[in-house]
């Protein structure tokens, strides 16, 4: 991979994406003779003085992958992007470490050691438009406050990063292959019934990272905890019984994540967990196989649920018929939540409900509140297929207790609440003749083994 040449495509082609929202902007009444792109600030917790850890605001580090806080990226058409890159005099903490990247090839980069010197080499930036999180540093630029993240521009902006240039989908590649470094070595430890810490630290290790540098917290749960959507605790227990775990960790590269998900049995899960597991993954393969340009995300997530009322009822979990659980909406609280979303430089990326350039929107329909990406998919998008299927028992008691209880055959469900839940993610390029998985080779799944 020629990462150079890659990065001075992309470079080009986020150049020209940043032209024409300056272009959108003038048309709606704000002309402005550049952007500027900015690192954002460091922060710290509350009456203390440790910081709080920093990651690079995301539209800014689509043009470099440095680290830390204070960086300027300026923008002016017709002009190579300018790197104003501040890198500390400091012997309380080392400077970030410089990225074995070509970025310093392919901009202008200048290097000063302030924030108040990196204002100062950026000149005269009055008219810019500021795109970052700290109002403050566009007040010190000089940048008025309507000036800030004006709303023309970067909607246009979070519209094109839903594209993914070449560059990007290499480093979700690279991130893909660092996280099935972790992932290989976790499904190791699962025969050993090794605790959740123990497994967190091995999909640490194995990977090469440092919790920091994980593009969300990685899950490891074991039995009824994988249940919890974003279980976040690492029990330093011997799991017991130890029947099922549920791993969902990622990794980064440059700048960009993978997410990826798997669930897998021990002898001794109830069988009904193991078939609807079976089950699942078989249905995962399916909704993968039928990612193409113009599918409605919203209706592969609407197949999603029918397909899961089969799954139900088939197992005697529900004792109607598929199209009557969809119907009266019994599979929402066995799959609470989307059946994926857009992934980048934000594991859940920008723009997944944005339905043109302009910034219009298509908000989830009530009855799926947490569906990320309702946008259509198209060519270069980069977007996780994750269903899932659980037991969560303040989500099933309203049923319990409602008209809709007949329709469960609850001494089934409390007997495989303790199994807690399944969910089967991975990623997936948008390709002009379909779809390419960047996950599964690398990654097997349960019935992969």
């Amino acid at each position: 991979m020629d990462l150079r040449a890659l990065f001075e495509d992309h470079v080009a082609t986020i150049g020209r994406e940043a032209e024409r929202a300056l272009v959108q902007a003038r048309e709606s009444g704000q002309a402005f003779d550049g952007i500027v792109f900015h690192a954002g600030t460091q922060s710290y917790y509350h009456a203390d003085d440790r910081p709080v850890d920093f990651r690079p605001t995301p539209h800014f580090a689509r043009f470099t992958p440095v680290a830390g806080p204070d960086h300027l990226l300026l923008f002016r058409p017709g002009s190579r992007p300018r790197l104003i890159q501040v890198v500390p005099r400091d012997y309380w903490y080392e400077p970030p470490t410089e990225p074995d990247h070509p970025y310093a090839r392919v901009l202008d980069v200048v290097v000063v050691a302030t924030p108040e010197e990196a204002a100062r080499s950026a000149g005269d930036v009055a008219r810019f438009a500021y795109v970052g999180s700290s109002p403050e540093t566009a007040r010190a630029l000089g940048i008025a406050a309507g000036a800030v993240e004006p709303a023309p521009l970067v909607a246009f902006l979070d519209w094109a990063r839903g594209f993914k240039t070449p560059y990007e989908v290499a480093c979700i590649r690279e991130a893909a292959r660092v996280a099935a470094l972790g992932h290989r070595a976790v499904r190791q430890g699962v025969a050993q019934r090794h605790s959740e810490r123990q497994l967190h630290a091995t999909f640490l290790e194995s990977a090469g990272v440092l919790e920091p540098e994980s593009p969300y917290t990685n899950i490891i749960a074991w039995d009824d905890r994988s249940s919890i959507l974003h279980y976040q605790t690492k029990r330093n227990t011997r799991p017991n019984p130890g029947a099922v775990l549920l791993i969902d960790a990622g990794a980064v590269s440059h700048g960009y994540a993978s997410d990826i998900t798997r669930t897998y049995t021990r002898n001794g899960a109830h069988p009904v967990f193991r078939t609807l597991l079976d089950r699942m993954e078989t249905m995962q393969r399916r909704l993968v196989a039928s990612v193409r340009p113009g599918l409605s995300f919203l209706e592969l997530h609407t197949t999603t649920h029918r397909e899961i009322a089969a799954i139900l009822a088939d197992a005697g979990v529900l004792k109607v018929s598929a199209a009557e659980a969809f119907d009266r909406g019994l599979t929402h609280p066995f799959f609470p939540h989307g059946l994926g979303h857009h992934l980048g430089l934000q594991v859940h990326d920008i723009g997944g409900r944005q339905v043109s350039p302009a910034g219009e929107r298509r908000e989830p329909p009530p009855e799926y509140p947490f569906l990320r990406t309702t946008r259509d998919l198209a060519p270069n998008h980069v977007v996780t297929i994750e269903p899932g299927l659980y037991f969560i028992p303040m989500l099933l008691e309203p049923f319990r207790a409602g008209r809709h209880t007949a329709a469960f055959d609850w001494a089934l469900v409390d007997t495989l609440v303790p199994c807690g839940g399944i969910r089967i993610e991975d990623d997936i390029l948008v390709t002009e003749a379909g779809r390419e998985d960047l996950t599964r080779s690398l990654v097997p799944g349960h019935l992969d083994a």
